[in-house]
């Protein structure tokens, strides 16, 4: 399978190095373009990468074409390109519907695909928008590919706006509280690199557990908190501090904002 990337950013970049680590891609099975030469260069020289002379030049080598441009790019990138109906399109660009990339593009088989930020590390949750026009086959392939930065989940369109406030921005939220966990460790003696290290390792070994169990996440609170313990005592700590009403205002905060950006 060739694999085509037009834009070769940091989101592109982390997607061809877990294709290749994962092994699903030969080296020389991919090739990219980006927006200078210069740029070109350095990639090829830093990746042992083959980059293209043209965006048109990844349309004709591809099998699947992944299109990573920026928002604001897309426009003038789509409008020179001559795409295949039956070219497999799936496009990260942030704020492009299926619509939208309809209107540029003659291909019919287009997947909007939304990583978040720990693709760099193969632990991304990954939402792949459905399309009825685009065949099992072509799901399954899309699927297949971006388990390669992590896990995926199949939603609406129309739901892909909740998908980015509950994966692409919660890790800022996440990096919050860990900082908050360790700076409170950092108060009592503890060095702030241990402690973000400790916290850090307990936040993805509690999203683990909660994955691998049957149990609800409020199940393994109680589980943890022996009666009387000191568990118990900063869960209530927290129930009192109204922190669950904070990350759901949080929440709705980032639904209008949403609501708001897509009305501009």
């Amino acid at each position: 399978m060739k694999i085509g990337f037009i834009g070769f950013g940091n989101m592109a970049r982390a997607i061809a190095k877990g294709l290749l680590n994962k092994q699903l891609v030969n080296r020389e099975d991919l090739l990219f373009s980006t927006y200078s030469a210069e740029s070109r260069q350095l990639i090829e020289k830093g990746w042992k990468l083959k980059g293209a002379q043209s965006n048109q030049q990844v349309v004709d080598f591809s099998d699947v074409l992944i299109l990573a441009v920026k928002p604001h790019q897309i426009d003038n990138v789509l409008s020179q390109l001559s795409i295949p109906e039956d070219k497999l399109v799936l496009s990260v660009a942030a704020g492009f519907t299926v619509e939208k990339l309809h209107h540029y593009l003659s291909a019919k088989q287009i997947l909007r695909v939304m990583p978040n930020l720990n693709a760099q590390v193969e632990a991304s949750m990954t939402a792949i928008v459905e399309n009825p026009e685009v065949s099992n086959e072509q799901k399954q392939q899309a699927d297949t590919l971006f388990q390669a930065v992590g896990e995926t989940v199949f939603l609406p369109e129309e739901q892909l706006n909740i998908f980015i406030g509950l994966a692409g921005s919660s890790p800022a939220l996440v990096f919050m509280f860990i900082d908050t966990l360790a700076r409170s460790a950092v108060k009592y003696g503890m060095p702030k690199d241990k402690a973000v290290k400790i916290a850090s390792q307990a936040v993805m070994g509690s999203g683990k557990t909660l994955i691998a169990s049957d149990d609800s996440p409020w199940n393994l609170i109680d589980r943890v908190s022996s009666p009387g313990g000191i568990t118990v005592e900063a869960v209530t700590s927290l129930l009192q501090s109204d922190f669950s009403d904070a990350l759901i205002t949080s929440f709705d905060r980032m639904m209008e904002k949403d609501r708001q950006m897509s009305e501009q």
